[in-house]
């Protein structure tokens, strides 16, 4: 009987029912989008630094990273080779030659990353042949030729086919400069690498720095990022003395943000659902108090204190339920379609790129979290009805049938 009550009782003032089912339903969608969005450009960010800066793992000599010198190259590069060449889990590899160089135009010089490639297993891991903007993509052939990022261009006063001068130290400990030409110029999500690195074949570096085919970093993509532990550990397996990193230890910025995740969601969610309190607790308040003579007579004619209470928090589940339903697959259907095409933020691009974006970002959420968010607002809602419900409770009868 009390739910019967209860039911009809949200339906006597629809516009004030409406208000409540209303709230909660934006309330849930604009909550439930903001996560998506932000889920969307954590992996947005993620898969961009994966494809075009670290691949899923790196090899490196242990005090490569720390130190940064020619000397420190990878040891047993050969039983490396062979252990991702027999992986299934792999898909490509690339090594590289790292070395840290001064880069000098007629006009202005600028610190950069020289890194020597083998063009054709560097587009593999990293589709950087897909990402020139003029002019060409390096081939073997290619001798004394460069590619540099566009913002390092537009910095050195550069363009196609302009003369640069790299100056590096060789293994030997001397400085060494060669001039190379720009064959090609390429663009990144990322503008720190647009603006610090430099891309040259390989054999050009490996004579000219005397490194003799040794070289500084293996650049590994796997087929299945769940793979990543697993071909991680069995590098390490073979005891070759090197490094063995995956992305998430290389870019600890970007696991804290994925490990973060579900905090941000409880600050956001928990904002909202604070204000969606307020509201219910403003609102069904009202509610009380307009229906105080109402009220009265029920408990005049034997409703007890426990049917009133219990009938108000009714009330207030069904109509949080009720914007549940409607503000869940509201929230569902919009990141569906956003998420089709995705939401395109170039014309935030340069800020974006600071901090490696890109500018399309997919709106995505787990399933779980869609339940996660409504269990809270119907558990919210609840709360929110006691003080009204206990309001309620102190509705003196005989005073509140007197009442006009």
């Amino acid at each position: 009987m009390i739910i019967s009550i209860a039911w009809r009782n949200i339906w006597r003032n629809p516009m004030r029912s409406l208000v409540i089912i209303g709230s909660v339903m934006i309330g849930l969608w604009a909550g439930i989008f903001i996560l998506a969005f932000f889920r969307g450009m954590t992996n947005e960010q993620i898969n961009t630094t994966i494809s075009q800066q670290l691949s899923h793992v790196q090899v490196h000599h242990p005090r490569f990273r720390e130190m940064d010198e020619t000397e420190f190259t990878i040891s047993k590069l050969p039983a490396l080779q062979i252990a991702l060449e027999n992986d299934k889990r792999v898909t490509a590899v690339s090594q590289r030659m790292i070395l840290t160089s001064m880069a000098s135009s007629p006009y202005t010089s600028s610190g950069v990353s020289l890194m020597g490639i083998e063009p054709l297993k560097e587009n593999a891991v990293t589709g950087l042949s897909k990402r020139i903007k003029e002019g060409k993509y390096l081939d073997g052939q290619s001798a004394s030729q460069l590619l540099m990022g566009n913002k390092l261009a537009v910095k050195l006063h550069l363009k196609i086919n302009s003369k640069v001068i790299l100056t590096f130290q060789n293994t030997k400990g001397e400085l060494t400069a060669a001039a190379f030409r720009i064959r090609g110029i390429y663009s990144a999500a990322n503008s720190t690498l647009e603006e610090n690195l430099v891309y040259v074949n390989r054999q050009e570096i490996d004579t000219l720095a005397f490194l003799n085919g040794q070289i500084h970093e293996l650049a590994i993509l796997l087929t299945n990022n769940n793979d990543l532990e697993p071909v991680s550990q069995s590098l390490k397996d073979l005891k070759t003395g090197n490094k063995i990193e995956t992305w998430k230890e290389l870019s600890p910025e970007l696991r804290l943000m994925i490990d973060s995740f579900g905090q941000y969601m409880l600050i956001i969610i928990g904002v909202i659902l604070v204000a969606l309190v307020f509201g219910i607790i403003n609102t069904m308040l009202m509610a009380v108090l307009e229906r105080y003579r109402e009220l009265g007579v029920l408990m005049a004619i034997g409703l007890n204190k426990r049917k009133v209470f219990t009938m108000i928090m009714t009330e207030t589940f069904f109509m949080t339920g009720l914007g549940c339903a409607s503000g869940l697959p509201l929230a569902r259907l919009t990141i569906f379609l956003s998420s089709r095409n995705g939401i395109n933020l170039s014309k935030y691009s340069e800020g974006l790129a600071m901090y490696g974006y890109g500018t399309r970002v997919y709106p995505q959420l787990e399933s779980i979290y869609y339940w996660e968010v409504g269990a809270l607002a119907l558990i919210a809602g609840l709360i929110a009805a006691i003080y009204p419900a206990l309001k309620a409770l102190q509705l003196n009868p005989s005073v509140a049938i007197r009442k006009i």
